[in-house]
């Protein structure tokens, strides 16, 4: 298999991500060893893009007055944790395959260092002779963040709630060709000092908030070869959260903590040919459709530090950090009618 452009989303953000990965040779023994090398690969890649969901949502626990309006730029990247840098091969869970040297078992993840993965074979000894017995698995990109961005609006509504939403159409990802991603998402703010006895007095606001959004994004794996290969990822987040902030001159100081509820899937679609030393008869073979890997992974307790800044009346701009399984940074530009 070709090389597949990385599926990080924008060029805009100044990282210029051309990094390509390359898991050609993975395609090998049964369907289970394809999906098991191929999952243990990419699903670090659909974690940390849910992850990338659950930021950029708020810049103060302040809901605003009704029908006042804000409307921002969300730029934000989830960065990843050592630990899913690289995974362990576990021999058991292979069927046809085996490591060349069992005690050299962890290999990058699509996260990992841009050094040649573990060395596999297939498990029968009579086989070793052959042409492409032995492979290695791919490398990693050598960058551990997953950049995200997204169009924010958010309005106030009676009762003291803000309704707020994100969104991107479904469009082709800057300099990757045969690419197209969507993002959307909606959240709800509400001002809890109300339910709260003599709450008014509390030098501080305090919300409630929870969101959804998904993201969907695919990637021709040749665009230029005129086939089928294709992998896709659909991505979503339910975040929910308990909001602070308090409001100093033209400063606001903000955090919330909660739990996130993430979930990804990756399809790597269409026909690849590939030589199977177990039937010598006909090693050339072909499989469709080898990779289908779903995941929770990244759900969790996060929390979050962050401060906005007000200038010319209506503008701002807001920084903020997230701890959580995946951690992240968070940058947010707009103006804000009622900040």
């Amino acid at each position: 298999m070709k090389k597949i452009a990385t599926l990080f989303l924008f060029a805009a953000l100044t990282l210029q991500l051309n990094a390509q990965i390359s898991f050609g040779p993975s395609i090998a023994g049964t369907q289970n060893d394809i999906n098991y090398l191929g999952g243990g690969y990419l699903q670090p890649f659909g974690e940390a893009m849910a992850f990338g969901l659950t930021q950029g949502w708020y810049n103060t626990a302040k809901v605003k007055k009704t029908f006042r309006f804000e409307l921002g730029f969300t730029p934000s990247v989830a960065i990843v944790p050592s630990e899913f840098q690289s995974f362990t091969i576990d021999p058991t869970k292979l069927e046809e395959l085996e490591l060349v040297n069992p005690s050299d078992n962890v290999t990058p993840t699509v996260f990992g260092e841009d050094n040649a993965g573990v060395r596999l074979r297939y498990s029968d000894p009579n086989l070793q002779g052959l042409a492409n017995a032995e492979f290695n698995m791919p490398s990693g990109l050598g960058v551990s963040i997953a950049p995200m961005m997204a169009i924010h609006a958010g309005i106030g509504l009676p009762f003291d709630f803000e309704l707020s939403g994100r969104y991107l159409p479904t469009t082709s990802v800057p300099f990757l060709t045969g690419s197209e991603i969507g993002i959307w998402g909606v959240g709800l703010k509400n001002d809890i000092t109300n339910y709260i006895p003599k709450g008014g007095l509390i030098p501080f606001s305090i919300a409630a908030f929870a969101s959804y959004s998904q993201l969907n994004l695919g990637q021709d794996i040749e665009p230029d070869a005129n086939n089928d290969k294709r992998i896709d990822m659909e991505a979503s987040a339910f975040v929910t959260r308990l909001l602070v902030s308090k409001k100093l001159l033209f400063i606001t100081i903000y955090g919330g903590v909660g739990y996130n509820f993430l979930n990804s899937s990756i399809d790597v679609s269409g026909t690849y040919d590939y030589i199977n030393p177990g039937n010598p008869l006909n090693p050339e073979q072909s499989i469709t459709d080898p990779i289908s890997i779903s995941s929770t992974g990244g759900s969790g307790w996060a929390g979050n530090l962050g401060l906005r800044f007000k200038f010319l009346v209506f503008g701002y701009v807001s920084a903020d950090y997230t701890f959580g399984v995946y951690n992240g940074a968070n940058l947010s530009l707009g103006f804000s009618w009622d900040i």
